[in-house]
């Protein structure tokens, strides 16, 4: 964990420590589940897709913290309708929770907010005698961020962590600002579930891990595309292309520019990116549905961790196949 933070703080540069604060619950708790919500946003008009894209982010952390213990339900599943309830009527996660067959109260709920500040800046220029030739004004920005581990059960905070970040505006570009316009925010997000989901795994129920399958997976952006508010973003067919290729980065950064200018063109669906020699599907395949649900993965990491084969839909070509991921 802690290796984790300090390389979170190396990462973003200029951001503040994680300040914690705990609650143990009153009562003994067991953990099944965890429900990430759409990321709120604040101090500026920032776009619905923005925060599902924001939170899905925090979805994959999840999966790799966690997934092979706790069942994990993202932005694409909840939505929260009330930020000052702390229990289930603030949000839209009982029926989802209930519907996967998990009891409520072993469920836990991580809701995020970043809270966006901003103020002048000037960077003055000297020629070579040393002597001042001018400035260069620009806007400073302060991301102020929380996470919050919620009982939504016994309406308990069990844990709250906040920290903030300030963009250097005269920093090297790295490239990611090309998908993301605010990489060490989003960097420290992430810092901060990992810090949340350290917290649930105190709690989590003991069960077999599940096998890896070996699949490297990439989320179609056709998924962020489908939040309501998107088609705003894609004015022409031009700024469509770039603005899906963009999306298809931020989702999976370690993707080449290549992988995502093709996945752009994808239908909503989960990328087979790499697999096994042996696996049901193969690299280029593109799951549609997993086991009648939407292709996220988290759906199939919950699914897997039934230990029961998982059934999926898979596309290539224009042609459609069953197949089942053990």
């Amino acid at each position: 964990m802690r290796l984790a933070l300090l390389f979170s703080v190396v990462l973003v540069g200029c951001a503040s420590g994680i300040t914690r604060t705990l609650k143990p619950p009153t009562d003994p708790l067991t953990l099944a589940a965890v429900v990430i919500t759409p990321v709120r946003l604040t101090g500026t008009e920032a776009p619905g897709w923005r925060r599902f894209e924001l939170a899905q982010r925090q979805v994959d952390v999840a999966l790799r913290e966690v997934g092979e213990r706790l069942a994990i339900f993202g932005p694409a599943e909840v939505h929260v309708s009330r930020w000052d309830e702390p229990g289930w009527l603030g949000n839209t996660a009982l029926p989802v929770i209930a519907r996967a067959a998990i009891p409520v109260e072993q469920a836990v709920l991580i809701r995020s907010t970043a809270e966006q500040r901003q103020a002048s800046s000037m960077q003055e220029r000297e020629d070579g005698k040393g002597l001042k030739k001018g400035g260069v004004a620009s806007q400073e920005t302060t991301w102020l961020l929380t996470v919050e581990l919620l009982h939504p059960s016994s309406r308990q905070v069990l844990a709250e962590f906040a920290a903030q970040v300030t963009i250097d505006p005269f920093a090297e570009p790295t490239g990611e600002e090309d998908f993301d316009p605010a990489p060490p925010m989003t960097r420290l997000l992430e810092a901060m579930t990992r810090e949340a989901l350290g917290v649930a795994r105190r709690w989590a129920l003991d069960r077999p891990r599940v096998r890896d399958s070996g699949l490297t997976l990439a989320l179609s952006p056709a998924i962020t595309a489908a939040q309501p508010d998107a088609a705003a973003a894609q004015p022409d067919a031009l700024q469509a292309e770039i603005w899906m290729q963009a999306r298809a980065r931020f989702l999976s950064p370690w993707l080449t520019e290549d992988q995502a200018a093709k996945l752009a063109r994808t239908v909503p669906s989960l990328s087979v990116v790499a697999a096994p020699g042996d696996a049901s599907v193969k690299p280029g395949d593109l799951i549609l549905s997993v086991d009648g649900q939407p292709p996220l993965p988290e759906v199939l990491a919950r699914k897997r961790l039934t230990g029961v084969p998982v059934e999926v839909r898979v596309g290539r070509g224009g042609n459609e196949r069953d197949a089942v991921i053990p």
